[in-house]
């Protein structure tokens, strides 16, 4: 009976401590798993390119996490891009023609892909990776297709001049050519172009909102002021709505609820509802500290939204944070041209 009895104890101990297991969070899995990052372009020759890492609960800056975790390696010259997919984060190298591939979590260097044409966007899609490259200024950009186990190039498909930001939606990929006027839509399972969208000059980033509708600006000609906002059906390739902004206009964003828009022209901030889309009449808001307003991003967690300085290159950049009212939150110190944002 004492045996029976000790038996139902064990079990029902077991129990418990499963249960008790099953509600535990998930312990961080490196220092870089959550938090944000800030990827720094560098100064064009110099291979001062970085990543910085921010803590947004304590405060703490670090600067060139890859270097520090790297033996003091330098990342390399103009740092376009990082892309994260699971365990690994991919850090595109323009200049230096690579990419570099580091653990998302310890940021320690898993392998580089070298030998790219100018690369400048990445992601994954089904299993694959999908780079975009300018190849130079006068050929025709492409998409490289690289096999994420063998780390290698499978293949590559020839898109338009400026191959530039690539987004994946309805199955498709969606890439923007920076030097010309086009979008080209590439069938993944085919590994071709299958439509190319013509929009403004100058197309470059894209935002899915709500709906499942792509947005796009492109900036138009240099210093021209005919910036113009494009919402694309995915399913139809159809413009459904087009805004000419009436100024020069550089980044996108998207809020966390995925219905309301902004861009920088200038050191101003404007907001575009994309349920009732209308050119803005006025700033959201203004950096007033503002120099040279590079990039921008939202954090899907928080809605506060991260815009980076790059103070001319001449100087190491900044980073201003705004709530989704528009209210400054404070700033911190980042690499050389900050260009782009990762959300942990």
């Amino acid at each position: 009976m004492n045996r029976l009895k000790n038996y139902f104890f064990l079990l029902l101990f077991s129990s418990l401590l499963l249960l008790s297991c099953s509600d535990d969070k998930e312990e961080p899995k490196g220092e870089f798993s959550s938090g944000v990052w800030v990827v720094n372009e560098g100064a064009y020759k110099k291979s001062d390119g970085s990543v910085s890492y921010y803590n947004p609960s304590s405060g703490e800056v670090k600067q060139d996490v890859f270097g520090q975790k790297n033996n003091g390696r330098a990342l390399g010259d103009v740092v376009q891009s990082v892309a994260v997919d699971g365990d690994l984060a991919y850090i595109v190298v323009n200049n230096d023609n690579k990419m570099e591939v580091v653990n998302a979590n310890t940021f320690v260097s898993e392998y580089t892909l070298a030998n790219l044409k100018l690369p400048r966007y990445f992601t994954t899609f089904g299993g694959k990776g999908y780079l975009t490259e300018w190849v130079s200024f006068s050929d025709p950009g492409r998409v490289s297709v690289i096999n994420l186990t063998t780390h290698t190039v499978e293949t590559t498909i020839t898109t338009d001049s400026g191959a530039e930001n690539i987004i994946a939606a309805n199955n498709l990929l969606f890439v923007s050519n920076n030097f010309t006027n086009t979008v080209s839509v590439i069938d993944p399972t085919q590994n071709k172009v299958i439509k190319t969208i013509t929009v403004s000059d100058s197309p470059n980033e894209f935002v899915l909102d709500s709906e499942g509708k792509l947005w796009l600006i492109c900036s138009g000609a240099y210093q021209a002021d005919n910036a113009v906002l494009y919402k694309i059906n995915i399913s139809t390739y159809e413009i459904e709505k087009k805004l000419e902004l009436g100024m020069g206009a550089t980044q996108l964003a998207i809020n966390k609820a995925k219905n309301l828009l902004y861009f920088i022209s200038g050191t101003n901030v404007y907001k575009v509802s994309t349920q009732s889309p209308a050119v803005p009449t006025s700033a959201f808001f203004a950096v007033s500290t503002g120099i040279d307003l590079y990039s921008m991003d939202v954090d899907p967690d928080s809605d506060m939204i991260y815009i980076g300085d790059a103070n001319g290159f001449q100087i190491n950049g900044n980073v201003y944070r705004y709530d989704s009212d528009g209210k400054a939150k404070d700033s911190f110190g980042v690499g050389k041209g900050p260009n782009g944002f990762v959300f942990r």
